[in-house]
């Protein structure tokens, strides 16, 4: 979860808010009741609205003062969507601030140094998408770049900072951010890696190479309990370029707290996946702004003064923010020949009975296994051989790269716990816990709560592993600590100081996002109630798990739960990209 969750469940939150109703509008309150029960129950599955049938909307158009037309009421209604007025106000705020940015204007391009440079840092044939993306982000101030793994998002970018690094008079001012600590480490370093593969200055790649990734909280201050930041519309950042990963994981709340807090004239650059899940709070944001790039004419003559034979299609009235948009669709992870990439393609494509095919057409990276969770834990331990010996040989580097070598993911909580807790008796079995003790060498923790103080941040994940500076005495815990990867290196904790945390040996799918492993499981139950313990295992949830695979995928089910799972789509209902669109008039 990229916010903290503080508010009611939803039942909870809706009779509170009818309970305040019935206190001023007894009879309106009694009229929209149905309704705002719904409201709150679509909003905990990520909706920012509710479609009404045409009566009920002439009806609710009736229900003043709490339900009000392109007003601050309690409810808002336009048109047949039906909001909560706090969800209505961040939409239509969200939408302004995007428009804003996009219509924002930026310093000139050198159009023959450009044209120069992208012409040799884009030179392969597969790179022609990679060349198109960053010549259109240097005419535009706002820029969407979306691509699955391994399409060269992170490569992309890194040549467009190196390109506004030399079109610029002096250095500017870089901000890189992602929703977790894990995603923005891991887009610091993928940078780091790109910037090697081409050639720049040694002043502008020492800048460039300085640049630190930030979970979006830490780059805006937010500091609790009210969760107000440092930086936003009064205090605007120092900084000329935003680059955000993995926006795919913004609710709509954080979006519009970060774009607020954009100067005029920085140039915003985000990147995802809009095949993988949503954000956990409200809205699909990444999905609302992704579409077809099409250019108007005026830009598509300004983009063939550097890039003549760029490959966007043009229109005389292209729809808003489309010329703001590029999707890569090359993988140079996952080719033609990749299982992993092959089936990915065919899930996100809804193609079940091809999906299913690719495991018997792709054995050594795909495969079904079945079996309960002690077949499971034994397994993996016998698979994590390497991380259990860097574990006793209290190396720090080298368990944590082991311990992504095999990872479990589960669609649901209660299924990430079962296995946590069959693992845990597994290693009773085998002499690596102890009793009931609360910590052990070589336990995966996953921190559950932000602690500012601390620098550490729900989904981030450490190891617990012996302490040289610590003599073991009377109690386990006294040899053992907490560590956790930085960007340059690693942070060792006293596990009393631990915020909230819990044994993540296996994790839901969506706090694996943002990272990436060797082997991937994913765990699917036969029987699933979305009641009961949340999402459903559906495309985009399958898609993600998929994706978070290098090397291997293996699916713990049957064939009816994947094959259900690929034709499955749980589409929010979000107004962004209509209220952009009137935003912009």
């Amino acid at each position: 979860m990229v916010a903290e969750e503080t508010t009611e469940s939803g039942s909870g939150a809706a009779n509170a808010a009818l309970r305040l109703f019935g206190g001023y509008a007894p009879e309106a309150a009694e009229q929209v009741a149905p309704f705002v029960r719904r409201l709150f129950a679509a909003l905990k599955d990520g909706h920012t609205f509710i479609w009404l049938d045409g009566n009920d909307a002439a009806a609710l158009g009736h229900a003043a003062p709490i339900v009000g037309v392109g007003t601050d009421a309690p409810l808002v209604l336009d048109g047949r969507r039906l909001f909560l007025g706090r969800m209505w106000q961040l939409e239509r705020d969200l939408a302004k601030e995007i428009v804003r940015l996009a219509t924002a204007k930026t310093a000139g391009v050198d159009w023959m140094r450009s044209r120069a440079v992208l012409a040799e840092w884009f030179a392969g044939e597969n790179s022609k998408g990679q060349r198109d993306a960053a010549a259109l982000a240097l005419l535009q101030p706002f820029m969407l770049i979306s691509g699955g793994p391994g399409t060269g998002k992170t490569t992309t970018v890194a040549k467009l900072l190196g390109l506004l690094c030399l079109n610029s008079g002096s250095l500017p001012r870089i901000g890189l951010a992602a929703p977790t600590g894990k995603a923005a480490a891991h887009m610091a370093k993928a940078l780091h890696r790109a910037l090697a593969e081409f050639p720049l200055p040694e002043d502008i790649r020492a800048h460039l190479a300085d640049s630190e990734g930030k979970t979006v909280h830490r780059l805006l201050k937010l500091r609790p309990p009210q969760m107000q930041p440092v930086f936003g519309k009064e205090k605007p950042l120092p900084l000329d370029v935003l680059i955000v990963d993995e926006a795919s994981m913004l609710d709509v709340s954080l979006m519009l707290q970060l774009l607020r807090a954009v100067p005029d004239g920085c140039r915003v650059v985000l990147l995802g996946d809009e095949n993988q899940l949503p954000s956990v709070g409200a809205g699909a944001v990444l999905a609302q702004l992704a579409q077809p790039t099409l250019l108007d004419e005026q830009t598509a003559a300004d983009l063939a003064m550097i890039l003549p034979d760029h490959g966007f299609q043009t229109a005389s009235q292209p729809a808003p923010l489309s010329q703001n948009t590029a999707r890569l669709v090359f993988s140079h992870r996952f080719g033609e020949d990749s299982g992993i990439g092959c089936l990915a393609r065919a899930v996100v494509n809804g193609e079940a009975e091809s999906a299913w095919q690719q495991f018997e057409r792709f054995p050594q990276e795909l495969s079904v296994c079945r079996g309960g969770s002690r077949e499971q834990a034994e397994r993996l331990y016998g698979l994590h051989e390497a991380y259990w010996q860097a574990v006793d040989g209290a190396d720090v580097a080298a368990a944590f790269r082991h311990q992504a070598d095999v990872v479990v993911l589960a669609a649901r909580r209660s299924e990430a716990e079962a296995f946590n807790e069959a693992y845990r008796q597994c290693l009773q079995r085998h002499g690596r816990v102890a009793g009931d003790g609360k910590w052990f060498a070589g336990q995966v923790l996953m921190i559950e709560r932000n602690d500012y103080a601390l620098d550490l941040f729900n989904g981030d994940i450490g190891l617990v592993l012996a302490d040289p500076d610590h003599e073991r005495q009377d109690s386990d815990t006294q040899a053992l600590a907490a560590y956790f990867p930085m960007a340059d290196g690693f942070k060792k904790m006293a596990l009393s100081r631990l915020p909230e945390h819990h044994t993540a040996f296996a994790m839901t799918v969506h706090k694996s996002q943002g990272s990436e492993y060797r082997d991937v499981w994913l765990l699917a139950e036969e029987t699933q109630n979305q009641e009961e313990d949340g999402r459903l295992l559906d495309k985009a949830l399958l898609y993600t798990a998929i994706t978070r695979a290098r090397a291997r995928f293996v699916f713990w089910g049957s064939q009816a739960v994947f094959q259900t799972a690929c034709t499955s789509e749980q589409k929010r209902n979000s107004a962004l990209r209509p209220m952009i669109a009137e935003a912009f008039g």
